[in-house]
């Protein structure tokens, strides 16, 4: 009697914990089904021009490079030193061509955003998130032809003061049309390219201090799933 009682028990508990994964697989199928997702469609493409360095020499590399006119902007995950950013590979494979011809040991990185996937209450930000990466590849442009028209001198001072303060002021557009919420952390990414802006346009205006933003807001605009995982 007891054999039979221990065996109708064990029956019970296998078939008690049977039910409780098929509920449980269940409740997660139709969780799934029920969340919300959205796909982050992107497309960017930059061309870096860098020069390669070690933990060693980066601070060296970068100060070099600054004060050949370069823009100096360490990428620490690439191991290498950004010069320039171009929008076009010729562009970028012109300049290091003539780089490499004077010596100088540069070589193009090429980068590009990668579309992603939201989820729950974020996939509802989708249309934000795709226009905050359209705008800040939008005012790179700008900043890189005001870079370019200084350094050519068909842009004044004046004229490139211009392009950085309202490079700046659409920064801060962004920021009040994002909010916080889901856009806190991105937000903090746009408050750091205004306060960069915003030294900039304070002082005598160079071409590699405005390259030095652009570079900023293509990283930004490749990094930026991560502000929203």
């Amino acid at each position: 009697m007891r054999v039979r009682l221990k065996r109708a028990g064990a029956t019970f508990l296998a078939a008690l914990l049977l039910f409780v994964i098929v509920v449980g697989i269940f409740l997660a199928i139709f969780q799934c089904k029920g969340r919300k997702t959205a796909t982050v469609s992107l497309g960017q493409k930059y061309y870096f021009l860098v020069r390669d360095c070690d933990t060693l020499t980066a601070g060296v590399v970068a100060g070099d490079s600054y004060l050949a006119g370069g823009a100096g902007y360490l990428l620490e995950e690439e191991d290498a030193v950004v010069l320039a950013c171009y929008y076009k590979k010729t562009d970028a494979t012109f300049v290091e061509g003539t780089m490499s011809a004077n010596g100088v040991e540069v070589r193009v990185l090429e980068k590009e955003a990668k579309d992603f996937f939201l989820d729950g209450k974020k996939a509802e930000e989708k249309d934000l998130v795709e226009a905050n990466a359209r705008t800040l590849d939008e005012i790179s442009r700008i900043l890189y032809d005001a870079a370019n028209g200084l350094e050519r001198s068909s842009v004044t001072q004046e004229g490139a003061r211009a392009a950085v303060t309202g490079a700046v002021k659409s920064l801060g557009g962004l920021l009040t049309q994002n909010g916080e919420g889901h856009f806190a952390l991105w937000n903090v990414a746009l408050r750091r390219a205004m306060r960069r802006g915003r030294e900039i346009a304070a002082g005598i205006l160079f071409s590699k201090d405005i390259r030095y933003l652009q570079i900023e807001l293509c990283l930004d605009v490749l990094s930026i799933k991560q502000y929203f995982a």
